[in-house]
């Protein structure tokens, strides 16, 4: 199974609209592991991100920022197919 992870700032402006988006996409992909997580100090997962939120495709960063929903649903579906 695919996993997507959103890693986002406590308190950021951007963490609604994220764990938003991150909502949308379950139900359009739900066999997806889609996670929203706060990002702590010596996470493994944050593999020297800066930007929040970050979205980890498989652990790589696919996008920071929040994406359009079309766009990230597009690139989740690439990925399905094979498409790296």
């Amino acid at each position: 199974m695919a996993r997507l992870d959103i890693l986002v700032h406590g308190g950021c402006l951007s963490e609604h609209s994220a764990r938003s988006l991150a909502e949308e996409i379950r139900h359009e992909l739900p066999h997806w592991d889609i996670t929203v997580k706060t990002a702590v100090a010596g996470d493994p997962d944050l593999s020297g991100v800066i930007v929040f939120p970050a979205f980890l495709l498989d652990g790589r960063v696919l996008a920071t920022g929040v994406p359009k929903k079309d766009w990230l649903v597009d690139r989740l579906r690439a990925w399905d197919r094979g498409e790296r």
